[in-house]
């Protein structure tokens, strides 16, 4: 016994004897302007330390950092937080027609469409979104496993909402919901009465969701419900919200006009996506209550008319966006005098790639140019790690994002130029359709780290 005890102590003193010369990865960024998330100005140059995947010290020195070090020196570039899409549909992001084709698509399909769009908004220099319905956490597991690149993201599950409402994509011919193949692969629940949402509500969380999206209204894209339909009853929220808080999360909701606004947040739903119609009343009130609110503007640019789809004035959708177009008409005013707080937003949907880079792009440019760089960088950043917060105890990534601050993730990009000053060094543009037509990424960005790991340097 004393033998295998003297092994054993000696096996101990050796262990930890390898472990005290092992150093943790160290990347020290030398010579950058940092800009953190909030401020409106850059910091003089200084260093930035991150050590595995945080962010350890800023205005750090070479000190501070161990010999096995990374250094990546960007004399006069600036280091900012990676940016945050508080809106994507990556499992919809697949180039059909419309609900009717996509339907038809299998799982296989759309799953490697998700894959191909995860990696997309990575290279874009978006290293987390916010998937607003219809993915589920198979995706995220094989990124956060590290097999593929891709951004963090937040899970909706299937979005929540009612027979002939907003997320209702069945054809004509299939009478109940089973009979839908995307009620079936659980990217839409289509729920009627309370005992139905509870249910719906608590599929996601079994599928991973991080929080519940539920429609509140009608939509542009849709074809079962007119735009100024009101969705779902009083009961039927309070049963996500309620089911959501037991999970220690929040509700988002699709919405449009300011009284079906008035009456979710009322019932207790925490985040307003779209909402355009808001009145300055309503979007007032909801500042105070800590709302959270997510405006996707392009639709509102006059170049939307171009639109091949929404744009044809012998489409369905034509008279919504003209609709939509002039009871947006006073929402950037609200927004410059009020300053809530807001997240960028794209939503884009049945498209391909190459199709949504410059719709990317022009939401960017189109923001900025109505609300000014810094209320747009910091909806891109800070407030995007707001909105993840929200998730509670429920939340997949607990840590800091959004942000350049001691013990944040190490979610970084390093930029030529200021975008305070100039925001198309992230890509942001005022051309749509005509823009010309780009690779993958940016040039402009030159680095992309998420989570402590380098995906890109062109430095």
């Amino acid at each position: 016994m004393r033998r295998i005890a003297i092994c054993l102590l000696a096996f101990t003193w050796t262990a930890n004897g390898l472990a005290q010369d092992e150093v943790p990865p160290q990347t020290l960024f030398t010579n950058v302007h940092v800009w953190d998330g909030t401020s409106d100005g850059l910091t003089v140059r200084t260093n930035v330390l991150v050590e595995n995947n945080l962010i350890k010290k800023i205005r750090a020195d070479a000190s501070d950092a161990h010999a096995e070090a990374t250094v990546i020196d960007a004399p006069g570039k600036v280091l900012m937080p990676g940016l945050i899409d508080s809106h994507v549909h990556f499992n919809a992001m697949v180039p059909v027609s419309g609900p009717s084709e996509f339907e038809g698509k299998s799982w296989e399909e759309i799953g490697a469409y998700a894959v191909v769009n995860a990696q997309e908004w990575l290279q874009r220099g978006f290293t987390t979104v916010r998937d607003m319905g219809g993915m589920h956490q198979g995706v995220r597991k094989v990124i956060d496993r590290g097999h593929i690149a891709g951004p963090r993201i937040y899970l909706a599950g299937g979005v929540i909402g009612q027979t002939s409402g907003h997320g209702d994509w069945r054809l004509e011919s299939q009478e109940i919901a089973a009979e839908s193949n995307l009620v079936r692969l659980g990217i839409t629940r289509i729920a009627d009465g309370r005992p139905e949402v509870l249910k719906a509500a608590r599929k996601n969380f079994a599928s991973g969701a991080d929080y519940l999206k539920i429609m509140v209204g009608g939509g542009v894209s849709s074809e079962k419900d007119p735009l100024h339909s009101s969705q779902m009853t009083a009961d039927e929220i309070s049963a996500a919200v309620e089911a959501a808080a037991a999970w220690d999360t929040y509700v988002g909701m699709h919405v449009y006009y300011d009284s079906d606004i008035r009456r979710a947040l009322d019932l207790g739903v925490k985040v307003m996506d779209h909402g355009q119609f808001i009145s300055r009343e309503t979007m007032e009130d909801a500042k105070e209550r800590g709302i959270i609110m997510s405006f996707n503007v392009s639709g509102m640019d006059p170049l939307a008319l171009e639109h091949p789809v929404y744009g044809n004035p012998d489409g369905p959708q034509y008279p919504k966006l003209l609709t939509f177009m002039k009871n947006s008409e006073n929402l950037f005013q609200y927004i410059r005098e009020i300053e809530p707080v807001i997240v960028f937003n794209t939503d884009f949907i049945f498209l391909s790639v190459e199709g949504v880079r410059p719709g990317i792009d022009h939401e960017m440019g189109f923001l900025a140019d109505n609300v000014g760089n810094l209320m747009t960088l910091k909806a891109m950043t800070s407030n995007g790690g707001k909105l993840a917060a929200l998730t509670g105890q429920n939340n997949p990534y607990p840590g800091k994002l959004g942000v350049i601050e001691e013990g944040a993730y190490a979610d970084i990009i390093v930029v030529d130029g200021n975008p305070l000053q100039d925001l198309s060094v992230l890509g942001a543009s005022l051309k749509w359709f005509d823009a010309e037509p780009r690779g993958p990424s940016i040039d402009t960005i030159r680095l992309i780290m998420k989570d402590g790991k380098i995906y890109k340097n062109t430095l």
